[in-house]
């Protein structure tokens, strides 16, 4: 009897270890199934950003290829326009999801990267003067900005948890009829019923951070001391009373430069810190934080409040050239003059709190890279002959003033900047002051947060 018993017990023991096997075979089992399954949907959701971004360029190429007014401008939009449509498909592809529930979007896409193609050609050999291809890239910029907007709607709602765009690969594999109000799918299916009427056939301004020159041209003078350092960064703060020295240390980079961390002595003070540049002691950065109250001050006062604190800081030919606000908190970019030539790749960001106009932080990084002295050309065509090079269908032309502006690799063009509209859209158009060729072409995006430019 003793030794059934015990018979009994090896078995039950021999159970218990074989299910507690099993048991971390399962569990090992489901958890690289769900690395592998989060490493797929980070997939997928790469692939949907990356769509969105690529709709949203060719969005934006087709109406600068509207605006261009020479062939030159038209042929390099149309082809960087070819090799977004192309990308775009790329992402498209990725997506777990039916050629049924894409197809249309798939051949809009291609439809559009093969007409940029055909007319890229054209374009360099002079040809682009049809009225009907005009019309006909009007309705694809039209049908692109709607696709658009539903990609950024289905992006949102993925990113607010309303969707699930892991369920796709899932779903798709059934029948296309299943409904299900958080599956991405029912919005390809509206997105796709909308790009049935497809043709047949862009918080800064670009030029704010034009840092690629190796030399800190704006940074002068000798290396200072830590002790210097510490003095500068009280200075610039403008309160030397309300802060004393946290410490000091030092940060390498395009600009070296001495972190200074500030405390402050009231109760409700908050910390500062402070970059002054190595070399001559400029101030490079600064950025304190502190909850903000509700918004008292305008934007036009909290605009003198930042050009009064650069004036007294030494810079004073400077003129505000876009802004931002967001949580109250208005920041603007501050470009340098010359000769009353705006020098775009000469900028100073400002942000001055809305609630009581404290200065928050200042960076200088792309005033110190490129500011120097220039030998600016004269120009050799004249404000009106500059205006005459303008697409003819551009309305409500405004401004004209001479502007200096990056243009890459690594070099700065004297232009002459108009504003225009093109329908509901506005530009800003920039004709060579030596030349009389389009140089670049700005799409102005104007929005409760400031003006951005794509």
């Amino acid at each position: 009897m003793e030794i059934r018993e015990k018979h009994w017990l090896w078995i039950l023991a021999a159970g218990v270890v074989l299910a507690g096997a099993l048991g971390y075979w399962g569990y090992q089992q489901f958890t690289v199934r769900q690395r592998l399954e989060t490493a797929l949907n980070n997939k997928y959701y790469r692939a949907l950003y990356d769509l969105t971004e690529n709709v949203q360029n060719m969005e934006v190429l087709l109406s600068k290829s509207l605006v261009a007014g020479t062939p030159e401008a038209q042929s390099t939009f149309l082809m960087e326009l070819w090799q977004r449509a192309m990308a775009a498909q790329a992402n498209l592809n990725q997506l777990p999801v039916t050629d049924a529930l894409t197809g249309r979007t798939s051949k809009f896409l291609t439809q559009v990267g093969d007409y940029a193609h055909s007319l890229m050609q054209q374009a360099v050999r002079g040809e682009l003067e049809s009225g009907q291809q005009w019309e006909t890239i009007k309705r694809l910029y039209q049908q692109s900005a709607d696709l658009n907007l539903a990609l950024h709607e289905l992006q949102s709602r993925i990113a607010s948890g309303q969707l699930y765009l892991s369920e796709l690969a899932r779903e798709s594999r059934r029948t296309l009829g299943c409904e299900g109000p958080r599956l991405a799918n029912t919005s390809f299916q509206a997105i796709e019923k909308h790009m049935e009427n497809f043709p047949t056939l862009i918080y800064d301004g670009p030029f704010s951070d034009h840092l690629g020159k190796r030399v800190a041209r704006g940074v002068t003078g000798k290396n200072i001391s830590r002790e210097k350092a510490r003095a500068r960064a009280l200075e610039v703060t403008g309160d030397r009373g309300r802060y004393v020295v946290e410490r000091v240390e030092e940060s390498r980079g395009k600009i070296p430069s001495y972190l200074v961390e500030l405390r402050p002595l009231r109760k409700d003070g908050v910390p500062v810190t402070v970059a002054i540049t190595r070399q001559g002691g400029h101030l490079n950065w600064m950025a304190s934080g502190r909850r903000i109250g509700n918004a008292t001050w305008n934007m036009e006062k909290a605009r003198q409040k930042a050009r009064d604190y650069l004036a007294s800081l030494g810079y004073r030919d400077m003129v505000p050239v876009y802004y931002e606000k967001q949580n109250g908190l208005a920041v603007f970019n501050f470009a340098a003059t010359q000769e009353q030539v705006v020098l775009y790749p000469d900028q100073i960001k400002v942000s001055v709190t809305l609630d009581n106009g404290q200065i928050m932080g200042i960076e200088a990084s792309s005033y110190l890279m490129n500011h120097s002295r220039r030998e600016l050309p004269r120009p050799r065509i004249g404000l009106q002959e500059a205006r005459q090079k303008l697409n003819p269908r551009l309305k409500e032309i405004k401004g004209g003033r001479l502007v200096l502006i990056p243009v890459p690799p690594d070099r700065e063009k004297l232009a002459y900047e108009f504003q225009a509209r093109l329908d509901r859209d506005l530009f800003l158009v920039y004709i060579d002051a030596l030349d009389g060729r389009e140089v670049q072409i700005l799409r102005v995006v104007r929005n409760p947060e400031g003006i951005l430019t794509l």
